[in-house]
């Protein structure tokens, strides 16, 4: 069993996007750290043909939900397709394949050189994405509150499953160093004395990353490290041309972060029309600001 692997969830609408981020795991992964990717078995000949060459082990989503379905049953007919999403995710631990994984998403990619210790404080403490969300918040305050609001709103709702109060803590975005003992002990001491199946927990809380991290500061079962995000996150567009006025560039960001998340639901077409209505305002508001800049 290894110490570590690299695992990442993906379908063909994001096959492209998967192949750029296991084309930089493999540039820059100095410790040839394995990775794993699961894809729904009909898309499964397709990733193979894209990825050629490019170092990675396929698994089934199905493999990985029969897993789940020997445990709670059936997964309930017309379940949430983004909640199987994060089911498999949360998982993927019971394939006995690593004592702890790192999992990414399609759009991101790291930029720069990545070992086992840029995730472990030391031999048995991994990091642990856990901060207070200061880019998003700034970021929200200044173009729309709204985003701020649904997150403190999702997350005292998480904290109160697990009797916690105070500050709301953001436990993304991925790469997420998960430990396959807090995942473990998540079954076994928390939903199987409750008689709740996982399927039940993400639907009531729909959040994976909250669920872990909540669960981790209730049960301290591992000693953990929290950090900030290890990769450049781009939620919005906005974000993405503040970045590019400010000159930032892959180069500079690397001084920071090992890769960069480029959300790709600014392409799907559902929300290009959210899209296109925001970046007009966003350029409307950046246009007055450099008009009255020329009187100052």
């Amino acid at each position: 069993m290894d110490t570590l692997v690299l695992f990442c969830k993906s379908y063909d609408k994001d096959m492209y996007r998967a192949k750029r981020m296991a084309e930089s795991v493999n540039r820059f992964n100095s410790d040839n750290i394995l990775l794993y990717m699961a894809v729904p078995s009909k898309d499964l000949n397709e990733f193979e043909k894209i990825f050629n060459h490019i170092p990675c082990h396929f698994i089934t989503d199905e493999a990985i939900l029969e897993k789940s379905i020997q445990v709670y049953g059936k997964i309930p007919k017309l379940y949430p397709k983004h909640l199987i999403q994060q089911l498999i995710k949360l998982e993927f631990w019971r394939m006995g394949l690593c004592a702890n994984y790192v999992w990414l998403d399609s759009d991101s990619y790291f930029i720069k050189p990545f070992k086992i210790k840029t995730f472990f404080y030391d031999e048995k403490t991994p990091y642990i994405i856990c901060h207070e969300s200061e880019e998003l918040r700034d970021f929200s305050s200044r173009h729309n509150k709204k985003i701020i609001e649904d997150f403190e709103k999702m997350s005292k709702k998480i904290q109160g499953a697990f009797n916690r109060s105070g500050k709301c803590y953001d436990f993304g975005y991925p790469p997420l160093i998960w430990s396959c003992h807090v995942l473990e002990t998540l079954y076994k001491d928390y939903l199987k004395p409750r008689n709740k199946s996982l399927y039940e927990m993400l639907y009531e809380y729909p959040s994976e990353m909250h669920l872990y991290g909540e669960y981790l500061l209730y049960s301290k079962v591992i000693p953990f490290i929290p950090i900030e995000p290890l990769f450049k996150v781009f939620h919005y567009a906005e974000q993405f041309l503040e970045s590019q006025m400010m000159g930032e560039s892959e180069l500079s960001l690397s001084e920071k972060y090992f890769g960069i998340v480029m959300q790709s639901n600014w392409t799907t077409i559902k929300e290009k029309k959210k899209t296109s209505t925001r970046l007009k305002k966003f350029f409307r508001k950046k246009f007055r600001q450099l008009h009255l800049l020329r009187f100052n």
